[in-house]
């Protein structure tokens, strides 16, 4: 199952110096990001940053005219909050210090290792895209399309379908499931065993079918947690179990960490 790639949605601004490492790391994030924008150093990256609006900046640190620590304080002042990968052959505590009171999101030495700036650009792409554009990242890079994610509602549906079957020995005669952000939304109607109508026919014993049900969903969903985690390869935890046996209704909300 797989949607778009995330790091196709971004746009990366990379200042460097040295031009064969820039030309060099500009053709690699060129085929992997969604824009990729150059800066010789820390003067020309903040006016490449404020014609772009980039989503993350890559830079080095050393760099005539003004370092990338300096170009960093000046956009912090700025009121700008964009992440910063910082890539130098420095590697002393008092520099490293300096970056991280600058809240950098990560520090890699030189010469750069692609696949842990890969992992580095992958780990930011999904925040922003998640924390600030509600999108979903599944199977570790892959952002949630339409198309998916009616596909996993339907696979959801029906792997819940099996678990009510297994659990209560009945299933429902609806079963809806919304996927909102990093909320799964299910929605379960007239799933009653024959035994909890003839209860319900009395006008009573409403609590008892709702505590009995909880206990059973609480000791049991576990497995319906791991089964959506196998599908999109993220944690899965249960936020909320609502269950009204009078309108013959409940309702499971789950969190996607």
């Amino acid at each position: 199952m797989e949607g778009a790639n995330l790091l196709t949605k971004i746009k990366v601004l990379y200042v460097e110096d040295e031009s064969i490492t820039r030309n060099q790391v500009y053709r690699f994030l060129k085929k992997r990001v969604g824009k990729v924008i150059t800066a010789e150093n820390g003067e020309e990256g903040i006016k490449k940053f404020h014609e772009h609006q980039p989503d993350v900046i890559i830079t080095d640190l050393v760099m005539p005219d003004m370092s990338g620590i300096e170009m960093m304080k000046k956009l912090r002042d700025d009121g700008q909050r964009c992440p910063f990968i910082i890539t130098s052959a420095l590697s002393d505590t008092d520099t490293i210090l300096e970056t991280v009171d600058l809240k950098i999101e990560k520090y890699l030495v030189k010469p750069i290792n692609t696949n842990v700036l890969m992992n580095n650009l992958k780990q930011i792409a999904t925040e922003i895209l998640e924390n600030e554009k509600n999108l979903l990242v599944i199977n570790e890079q892959n952002i949630l399309t339409d198309d998916v994610r009616n596909q996993l509602e339907l696979e959801i549906r029906n792997l819940y379908s099996k678990y009510l079957k297994k659990t209560t020995g009945k299933g429902a005669k609806l079963i809806q499931v919304f996927i909102k952000g990093k909320e799964i939304e299910i929605l379960v109607k007239e799933n009653l065993t024959t035994l909890e109508e003839n209860l319900l026919a009395t006008g009573e014993h409403y609590k008892t079918i709702e505590v009995f049900r909880k206990i059973i969903y609480e000791n049991t969903i576990k497995e319906v947690e791991q089964q959506i985690e196998n599908l999109i390869n993220r944690k899965v935890r249960t936020k909320d179990i609502q269950i009204s046996p009078k309108e013959n209704y409940e309702r499971l909300l789950l969190n996607i960490i």
